[in-house]
């Protein structure tokens, strides 16, 4: 089978959440013997020189990339609201990205097209022009969804409205898209209810992100005072989470339990976080080995109240024994339980004590961890994973 592979950034290194679930499913079909092209935006971003790639890399994508200024213009943003178009959807749509496509669609025939996000049907009418390709939309999330969440916890009436303004939009540009393609890939099964909700009937299978699980060492010897975060933190949600927990849950932690440590990391980080830094926090922009840094760590906090897919950095903590505390929205997606593969808590206090629980008994978070590990190994493999979903385009019909 030969596919080609459209996505919105660079997938290497595999650094956050997006680009490790792109990642890991090259790998998986590369493995499962898969001829796998990819062109992809080089954003500005995450801008990354191809040429210095891992050349292992290279050969498994065949990667070509299109640069993208991506970053948001407040004076075109401004204007875009007397549109009527989505703000999110326009800032993709490049000419050199389409004549890049068109020039790979008449040079090579592919079995499947897979568009890695919304974000990519903009070059629909291009792709049926020029291929007779089968088409997959990869969800990595309800994308709307995200921004009615942000909107709801937002408490400043203009910023809401505007939030409020994106959602609808983007809303309506989803509902448009989904029976455009020929077939869908979720990543879990609560986007799955919710695209069929929004009107989806073609087919859809769902693919969660999956792992090579044996890549992901469990350190037997944390340091199980430090509670930990990493993270993008160029993405809302994640700002919003640990803006809450320091604001909210830590003055609490820190004062029932004074020696606890704080380390948070993650590329873009905001200077309101930077500010919290002390004695028992630490704030990283940036660390060489994300494995390490969380392999250090005791307990992982993925406070989240907006976004929706699946939280990659949860499966990633799962893999390498991390008691982890998360909330609802955080551990959709997963289907663990909640007690025995992580603990879940969606108010301060709540948080705080499910933190001061693990805080207090370092067999806890090992037994924790051991069962995160088991239910990563039998639920996130992602060998297993890539071969089930080459197994949904072949039984797909063309449109």
């Amino acid at each position: 089978m030969k596919i080609l592979q459209l996505c919105i950034r660079v997938p290497f290194p595999p650094a956050d959440g997006g680009s490790i679930a792109m990642y890991h499913l090259q790998k998986s079909l590369f493995e499962n013997g898969v001829q796998l092209k990819v062109l992809s935006f080089n954003t500005i971003k995450q801008l990354t020189d191809l040429n210095t790639l891992d050349e292992a890399y290279k050969k498994m994508t065949q990667i070509e990339g299109v640069y993208l200024d991506n970053r948001i213009n407040p004076f075109t943003a401004l204007f875009n609201i007397f549109s009527g178009e989505s703000y999110h959807i326009i800032r993709f749509i490049r000419r050199d990205f389409e004549e890049a496509l068109i020039r790979i669609l008449k040079k090579e025939k592919f079995d499947t097209i897979l568009l890695e996000s919304l974000y990519m049907i903009p070059y629909m009418e291009v792709i049926r022009e020029y291929s007779q390709a089968k088409v997959v939309l990869r969800t990595h999330n309800i994308e709307h969804l995200i921004w009615k969440r942000l909107a709801q916890t937002e408490k400043l009436w203009l910023r809401k409205w505007y939030l409020n303004l994106l959602a609808e939009r983007l809303r309506h540009y989803e509902q448009w898209s989904l029976n455009r393609v020929d077939a869908i890939a979720a990543m879990t099964k609560e986007d799955e209810d919710l695209l069929i909700k929004l009107g989806a009937d073609v087919p859809i299978h769902i693919a969660p992100v999956g792992l090579n699980t044996q890549d992901y060492p469990v350190n037997e010897h944390p340091d199980p005072l430090m509670v930990f975060h990493i993270g993008a933190m160029d993405w809302l949600p994640n700002i919003e989470g640990i803006e809450w927990f320091l604001k909210k849950v830590w003055p609490i932690i820190q004062e029932k339990k004074p020696n606890a440590k704080l380390k948070l990391a993650g590329k873009k980080m905001p200077a309101s976080i930077k500010s919290y830094a002390n004695e028992q926090i630490e704030v990283n922009d940036f660390v060489d080995d994300n494995i390490a840094f969380i392999g250090h760590g005791g307990i992982m906090i993925v406070p989240l109240f907006s976004g929706s897919g699946m939280r990659v950095k949860i499966v990633e903590g799962m893999a390498m024994g991390k008691a982890i505390v998360t909330t609802s929205i955080g551990a959709e997606g997963i289907h663990g339980v909640d007690g025995r593969d992580f603990l879940i808590a969606n108010t301060a206090e709540e948080f705080a004590e499910k933190v001061l629980s693990l805080l207090n008994n370092s067999s806890r978070q090992k037994e924790l961890g051991n069962y995160a590990k088991n239910f990563a190994q039998s639920h996130f493999d992602n060998l297993s994973i890539g071969k089930k979903l080459i197994e949904f385009f072949g039984s797909i019909d063309k449109k």
